[in-house]
């Protein structure tokens, strides 16, 4: 993803364009901002605040009558300053708050308020400060997200379970660890689903949930969604692979997770290979490659191929 074609994008914001222009600028310069797993895009980032996109887009938030674009430009927001201090430094400057968006979160449209949960979910991971500033901003309600929760369309149950889970300790209304084993059940669920699209997401958000609190790939684990996510590792959909690799990459980190892989390694020697193949950007434990490459050495299992290391940070 290069930065140099980003200020055109930026200069887009403050043009006389149509909402349905609007709209696609502005979740393009999200999905600029960050990877698979909520993993920041930094030199994106720096270059769409340094062409004033933060003052732009919180003027959007604050002034279009649009309620999606406003939802949208709040998520764009959250992407632009996830990890990355100056620009949430930037976003500070600018009075930017949380009231608003969290008013938004009770739409009756049902793209709005789940827009309005994925804008906070986003601008909540991993960063408690934040987490804070939106328990001041208003009430976020747990049973605002059942209609979504209990959808009989999969992508809104996949997108809510996620929000639940990373906002469960600034709801009120529920116990957060039941809220929290709700969003896991329900992905597990949904990675279970006969649509890839829907595979895709549930696999997405488990690897962006596998490197937040501690407890989280535990819960997974116990749900069997490692058992699973191993299975999508074969899915003929390149996206679910890949998706599933990164979740399963991002799962070695959790010592259970680690030992349900290996096995499942020593039982189909080529399970590594198709993991390093569909991996991408994603991490993986260095001590899951030192126990592999161990049982390799050792001769378990029997080597039906050579060992090829893995880039890992």
């Amino acid at each position: 993803r290069e930065a140099g074609g980003v200020l055109p994008l930026v200069r887009m914001l403050k043009g006389s364009f149509s909402e349905r222009v609007l709209l696609a600028v502005i979740s393009t310069l999200a999905a600029l901002s960050i990877g698979l797993a909520h993993t920041p895009v930094k030199l994106n980032q720096t270059a769409i605040a340094a062409g004033g996109a933060i003052k732009s887009l919180v003027s959007l938030v604050n002034g279009t009558t649009n309620d999606l674009a406003k939802v949208q430009s709040a998520y764009a927001l959250a992407c632009i300053t996830l990890a990355h201090a100056d620009n949430q430094k930037l976003l500070l400057k600018e009075k930017f708050t949380f009231t608003l968006l969290i008013d938004l979160l009770y739409s009756s449209a049902r793209e709005v308020s789940l827009g309005a949960g994925q804008a906070l979910t986003t601008f909540a991971y991993n960063h408690i400060p934040t987490q804070k500033n939106i328990v001041k901003g208003g009430e976020i309600c747990y049973e605002q997200f059942i209609q979504f929760l209990d959808s009989d369309d999969q992508e809104e149950q996949g997108h809510s379970a996620f929000q639940v889970i990373i906002l469960a300790r600034v709801m009120t209304g529920e116990d957060h660890v039941l809220v929290m084993a709700q969003g896991i059940q329900i992905l597990y669920q949904l990675l279970q689903s006969e649509n890839e699209l829907i595979q895709e997401l549930a696999a997405n958000n488990i690897a962006s949930l596998a490197h937040t609190r501690a407890g989280i790939p535990a819960a997974l684990v116990s749900v069997g969604a490692m058992d699973t996510l191993i299975e999508l590792l074969f899915s003929p959909a390149e996206l679910v692979r890949s998706s599933a690799a990164t979740a399963v990459g991002y799962m070695t980190f959790n010592r259970g997770a680690m030992r349900i892989l290996l096995t499942a390694c020593r039982r189909k020697p080529d399970l590594f290979q198709i993991l390093q193949d569909n991996l991408a950007t994603g991490k993986i434990s260095d001590v899951f490659i030192r126990e592999w490459e161990y049982c390799l050495t050792v001769g378990l299992p029997s080597q039906s191929g050579q060992f090829m290391p893995v880039e890992h940070r």
